[in-house]
C-alpha cells in the first residue's frame, strides 16, 4: 500500500511545519509503513505509525516517546481492567448456562479456550479452597496452619495449589472420612497440573 506525494501532502494540510527533503523522508516512511501494515483493517495501525514518524521530524524525540509511552501504559492498563470485567462475566453467566463458551467468545471476541480457561480458574479456586479450608479445620501436626489459611480465598490459584501440596507433604490424610480424603485427592491431582 503506497502512498503518493499529493496523498501525504492532504494528510499532512498546509501548515505542516516540514521542509521538502523533510517530505520526503517522510513519503519513503510512509511507504515502509504501508508495507509494514498492508490490511485494510490495518489503518490504525498505518495512521498511528505516520503520526509518530511526523512527530518525530517536529517535536523532541523524548516528548514523542513520553507521549508514545504513556497511551501504551493506558492502553494496557484499559485491556486488563476489560479483560478482568470479561472473567469475571464468564465465570458469572457461561457455568449458569446463559451462554456456552463458544457462544461467549464469539460475543466478547476472544477465543474459546481463554473463555474456558477463565472459568476453569473459578472451579479450581473453589476445589482448592474447599480442601484448603478442610486441613485448617482439622490442625494437621506439622502443617503450616498460618500459611494454608493465608492462602485461603486468594485469587492466585498458583499459590495455593503450592500450599495445597505443601501441606499435603507433610501432614497425613489417613484420618478424613472416605469423601474427604476424595476431595483431597481431586484437589491434589489438580494442583500438580497448575504448578
Amino acid at each position: 500500500m503506497s502512498m503518493q506525494r499529493y496523498e501525504l501532502e492532504a494528510w499532512l494540510g498546509d501548515d505542516h511545519g516540514l521542509t521538502d527533503d523533510q517530505i520526503d523522508d517522510l513519503l519513503t516512511e510512509a511507504t515502509e509503513i504501508g508495507e509494514r501494515y498492508p490490511d485494510d483493517d490495518d489503518q490504525a495501525e498505518r495512521d498511528a505509525a505516520l503520526t509518530a514518524a511526523y512527530r518525530l521530524k517536529t517535536e523532541p524525540a523524548a516528548d514523542v516517546l513520553e507521549d508514545l509511552s504513556k497511551q501504551l501504559a493506558n492502553a494496557r492498563a484499559a485491556e486488563s481492567a476489560a479483560s478482568a470485567g470479561l472473567q469475571q462475566a464468564a465465570q458469572a453467566v457461561v457455568p449458569e448456562g446463559q451462554f456456552s463458551e463458544a457462544g461467549f467468545a464469539r460475543t466478547v471476541g476472544v477465543d474459546r479456550m481463554t473463555v474456558r480457561r477463565w472459568t476453569q480458574d473459578r472451579k479450581d479456586r473453589a476445589l482448592l479452597n474447599d480442601s484448603i479450608f478442610l486441613l485448617v479445620r482439622a490442625d494437621m501436626p506439622q502443617v503450616d496452619q498460618r500459611q494454608l489459611t493465608e492462602a485461603l480465598g486468594i485469587r492466585d490459584t498458583s499459590a495455593q495449589a503450592s500450599a495445597l501440596l505443601a501441606a499435603l507433604e507433610v501432614g497425613s490424610t489417613e484420618t478424613f472420612s472416605p469423601e474427604h480424603q476424595a476431595l483431597l485427592q481431586r484437589a491434589e491431582k489438580r494442583a500438580r497440573q497448575i504448578v
